[in-house]
């Protein structure tokens, strides 16, 4: 029995490769798996909010690996979506498929946009990514970060402390996946496929980073000509926040502007493929009950 190993290259165009490899009896296959992203741009970390002490991993080392997972759920959404008939249903409607790829394309700095071919990676090198909580919001134990300044040219990530419960999917400096006492630092499919449903549990530090981006206006609000925002009611509520207000339920004419949409689209592709998965639609009160958000869904 095999699993399909999916390796893509980033260059100037997008180019993917597919190889079948044996299947990892790891509880983790995620972290066997290597994309080669080349000439990408990364947010930016500054010394203080960061500082690269022992033991490892520390925050910096989440952070630097979260820049790859952010990559990753991208890169798994690249491979599969012009086919996938199986998760994109049920997050979008099927006559935005191509502007949902070109958001994702956009990250690499790679879409079919004529007046911007070639700038998401660079735009990312503009974003700055820090601890401290400049705007109160991370008080509220639900938020696991927020965008300030995304209709600017440098927009900061503001990432709480609650961002750091989540796990990392590639390899963790100083967490050896293969280790029982480190495997506590990664996402794995065990969890995902005993629970049997689209959920929190899939949620990854990596996951939150792409959020946030989704918010950086100069990076993807050209696809669809509007910002991708966090969807609320007329009174004010969330409509667009976690896995069970995504799934088949906010509207698919507000989807292409709603950044959790992307994000548990991108989830659940990936999780799907590596965990060779169909998982079941979220259930509300359980899937969305995350307890590193107070067991609600959590904000970003």
């Amino acid at each position: 029995m095999t699993r399909v190993i999916l390796l893509c290259l980033l260059a100037v165009s997008f180019i993917c490769s597919v190889s079948p490899a044996p299947l990892s009896t790891s509880p983790n296959p995620a972290v066997t798996v290597h994309n080669a992203l080349l000439k990408r741009a990364e947010p930016g970390t500054g010394d203080d909010d960061f500082p690269d002490t022992e033991p490892h991993p520390n925050r910096l080392d989440q952070v630097e690996t979260a820049f790859n997972d952010a990559f990753e759920l991208a890169a798994y959404v690249l491979n599969s979506i012009d086919d996938d008939i199986d998760v994109f249903p049920h997050y979008f409607n099927g006559g935005d498929r191509a502007g949902v790829k070109n958001v994702f394309l956009a990250i690499f700095g790679t879409t079919s946009i004529p007046e911007n071919p070639s700038t998401g990676n660079d735009l990312l090198a503009n974003i700055h990514v820090q601890r401290k909580d400049t705007e109160g919001q991370c008080k509220n134990g639900r938020t696991l970060a927020y965008m300030h300044d995304g209709e600017t040219k440098k927009p900061t990530i503001v990432l709480c402390d609650n961002a750091f419960k989540k796990k990392a999917v590639t390899a963790l400096k100083g967490a050896d996946p293969q280790k029982d006492e480190d495997k506590k630092w990664y996402a794995s499919c065990e969890p995902l496929t005993k629970n049997g449903h689209v959920s929190y549990l899939m949620n990854t530090l990596g996951a939150t980073l792409l959020h946030e981006y989704l918010h950086f206006d100069g990076l993807v609000e050209s696809v669809f000509g509007g910002p991708i925002i966090d969807q609320d009611n007329p009174k004010g509520e969330p409509i667009g926040y976690g896995p069970v207000q995504v799934y088949d339920k906010l509207s698919k004419d507000l989807a292409p502007f709603n950044a959790d949409s992307y994000t548990y689209y991108a989830l659940h592709n990936l999780w799907h493929v590596l965990c060779q998965k169909d998982f079941a639609a979220p259930r509300a009160g359980t899937d969305d009950a995350d307890p590193d958000c107070g067991k609600q869904a959590c904000s970003s």
